[in-house]
């Protein structure tokens, strides 16, 4: 029976449910098998056709053999057109990238705009076995191994079928469908992988497809309990700046390889980063803080005091904006508010997390900004350094030091925010006005 190749699991009462069917013997048994399960269950699907435009009148004669399919057989379905030349020239990627990116693209807005809950596509076992190899091909790790799998969102019910499987099926069931007639042609990898690699290998191994994705099923049980290692405290989002704290280095390189895959998935890339930028990444650990290293995709990985930041390259902002010292509330453009209170000496708890200092040390000129070249500070206690200096002692990153407001008269330093008071604005003896500051970031 059709409905039984798709797992109970996979589909529950009310789904909503989109399906890729590009009119190939694979989709147009997956959508066949969701008719046939219809009848003992309650959800809906919608059939999505993605016409790629690069095949001349073939792709039209597949887009039109799924419409009418979806006609005859009264199923909801949209026909989208993917501009995919275009998009391989804007985002400089090989055509099958584009093809890949446009699909999934398209498919992804049809099942916002119609609150469709999961999506089911037809990859099977040999599908399976040219991704594994590919994948370490190009040198990837226990996740590539795992190769494609199914998940929360994505349904790939027939993993478990090989395409003679799939062909057998839509024979016994007389299941039409048409053929890409490119898939025999080698000038793209997967197409080269499966015409040529695979059937190699076939000669040697029969079973080749079977072993290969049965290697990808254990890989993928590793991954799953290296995974399951990651303690996600120590990958701090900063904006849209990613740290990956000190911390997670003390781990096997395993496992920190599996910590900078959690970055990379957060910095929301999912492609081109190789087996030789996690040994960099890995690497670059125990460089001096400040050593940094370019990515893919304009991402610089950067060695701080607390671990590795990972950031995308902007042009640096310099802020030049001063704010008057005054009591009250002062908004900071690019840190926060500032509110400054007089305050009774009874009313003074150290500790609090706020700053006390003597109002009246303060001079007339006195006024907020960010650090400038000669500035000067002698913290409460200590003598006079470079405000520069400071930082380096209290082991602040280079690239938050434009971020931390200052109270200054023209190089002298009186308080750094959120870190110290100058020795000059202490409070001693008998104080006439107290000053409380609060420091409030954005």
């Amino acid at each position: 029976m059709l409905n039984e190749l798709i797992k109970d699991e996979y589909i529950i009462e009310n789904d909503r449910i989109a399906v890729g069917v590009s009119g190939g013997a694979d989709s147009m048994l997956l959508v066949s098998a969701l008719i046939s399960l219809q009848k003992q269950k309650n959800f809906y699907f919608k059939v999505i056709n993605i016409n790629h435009h690069l095949r001349g009148e073939e792709s039209d004669r597949d887009s039109n053999f799924v419409a009418n399919f979806c006609k005859k057989n009264k199923l909801d379905y949209v026909i989208l057109d993917a501009d995919v030349e275009k998009l391989k020239k804007d985002k400089k990627k090989t055509l099958e990238e584009a093809a890949r990116i446009a699909r999934y693209d398209l498919i992804n807005n049809v099942m916002k705009s119609e609150k469709l809950n999961k999506l089911f596509v037809a990859h099977h076992m040999c599908d399976q076995a040219e991704t594994i190899l590919m994948n370490i091909c190009r040198g990837s790790g226990l996740g590539g191994g795992a190769g494609i799998k199914s998940n929360g969102e994505i349904i790939r019910p027939f993993l478990n079928l090989t395409k003679a499987d799939i062909l057998e099926l839509c024979e016994q069931n007389k299941i039409a469908f048409v053929t890409d007639s490119t898939n025999l042609e080698n000038n793209c990898t997967r197409n080269y992988i499966r015409n040529v690699v695979i059937k190699d290998l076939e000669k040697i191994y029969p079973e080749a497809v079977r072993m290969i994705a049965s290697f990808g099923e254990r890989c993928g049980e590793v991954q799953n309990y290296i995974e399951s290692l990651v303690d996600e405290n120590l990958i701090i989002m900063e904006g849209s700046d990613v740290l990956l704290k000190s911390s997670a280095f003390e781990n096997e390189n395993f496992i920190v390889r599996e910590y900078l895959k959690h970055v990379f998935v957060k910095l929301n890339i999912f492609s081109d980063i190789e087996s030789k930028h996690y040994k960099l990444a890995l690497e670059l650990n125990n460089l001096p803080v400040n050593s940094y290293l370019d990515l893919p995709h304009g991402i610089t990985a950067k060695k701080v005091y607390s671990g590795i930041k990972f950031y995308k390259k902007t042009a640096k902002k310099v802020q030049n904006q001063e704010y008057v010292f005054t009591i009250g509330e002062t908004e900071i453009d690019g840190y926060g508010k500032i509110l400054v209170e007089i305050v009774n000496a009874y009313d003074v708890s150290y500790g609090d997390g706020n700053f006390y200092i003597d109002y009246y040390k303060v001079s007339n000129d006195a006024v907020w900004r960010f650090r400038k070249p000669g500035d000067e500070f002698a913290k409460l206690g200590s003598g006079s350094k470079k405000l520069n200096d400071y930082f380096t002692d209290k082991k602040i990153d280079t690239d938050l030091r434009d971020k931390i407001p200052v109270l200054a008269s023209g190089n002298h330093i009186y308080l750094v925010a959120e870190y110290d008071i100058g020795e000059s604005v202490k409070l001693s003896g008998t104080v006439d006005k107290i000053a409380k500051i609060t420091f409030i970031e954005n």
